[in-house]
């Protein structure tokens, strides 16, 4: 009798605490990258502690396969470097997506039907500062700082595609290069990061998610090509899929100042995604981010 009686009591408090940082409305959306399309809260790019001394364009195209869903993108990512390379100017924006859902993610992700869904959608657009501290010192590694922001102009909300709210990231990267232009091997670059990733949910108890936004990779630069891994993620205090980890590698070919890249992405916790990319880079550096 006492047995059951522990059992009657705590089970009420176990199911309380599952659900509560949950939507009681089962139509409103989880804001989280468990329960979402793969550019609805990814995982930022690193920063790699140093600012490219030209300017950069990447224009990639990706397949994301998780279960139950299938989505293609195009993806632009822009840095602009001014004040002699000690400040970054910074876009990224997915301006178009291609997605199609079974129903049993669309209902586990709540979407307005919870049936089976294809459409296409807009993604938010992202814009930020990169700030060098710290470059080629003779004992201290590169530093650089950034904030960046992300706008609510993401479309199908409906659809668990984007959650129509704003969010920015704060971080601090570091990082240096050994062995430079040693005939066929130019170089390595080990790089990490640390910061502080917010975005606002439907929850109006708990209104925003607070991350810890972390990260680290390496980079080996060839004399005709490059191989860069990264393992990145973030960590919200809410624990309701609300902590990524994601792996990427990327293996370029470069044509004079620019590559043909291609690369491969897993995720390892809470982004139920692998994804295959391709794609074209202009103002390639040893600096540019990947």
């Amino acid at each position: 009798m006492l047995k059951l009686a522990l059992i009657m009591i705590l089970c009420p408090i176990g199911i309380s605490a599952q659900n509560k940082y949950y939507p009681a409305d089962p139509h409103v959306l989880i804001t989280s990258p468990a329960f979402l399309g793969p550019n609805a809260l990814p995982v930022p790019l690193l920063h790699k502690a140093v600012i490219p001394d030209r300017f950069y364009w990447s224009g990639e195209y990706e397949f994301y396969s998780g279960p139950g869903d299938k989505t293609h993108d195009f993806n632009i990512h822009i840095i602009v470097p001014a004040a002699q390379g000690r400040i970054g100017l910074e876009f990224k924006y997915v301006p178009f997506e291609i997605f199609a859902m079974d129903s049993v993610v669309s209902h586990k992700r709540r979407t307005s039907s919870g049936e089976a869904v294809e459409g296409h959608s807009f993604g938010d657009v992202y814009f930020g500062t990169v700030i060098q501290l710290v470059k080629d010192h003779a004992y201290l590694p590169d530093l650089s700082v950034a904030m960046s922001c992300r706008t609510a102009s993401g479309t199908q909300r409906e659809n668990a595609r984007y959650i129509d709210t704003p969010g920015y990231y704060l971080d601090a990267s570091f990082g240096d290069t050994y062995g430079r232009n040693l005939g066929f091997f130019r170089h390595v670059r080990w790089y990490a990061e640390v910061g502080f990733y917010c975005w606002q949910t439907y929850l109006n108890n708990y209104p925003q998610n607070d991350a810890l936004l972390y990260g680290c990779g390496i980079d080996f630069d060839f004399k005709d090509f490059f191989i860069n891994q990264s393992l990145r993620g973030y960590s919200g205090y809410m624990k309701n899929g609300d902590q990524p980890l994601v792996y990427r590698v990327d293996l370029g070919y470069k044509i004079g100042e620019a590559a043909l890249v291609a690369g491969y992405e897993k995720g390892l916790m809470d982004y139920p995604f692998q994804s295959i990319r391709a794609g074209f880079q202009i103002g390639l550096t040893s600096n540019s981010e990947h």
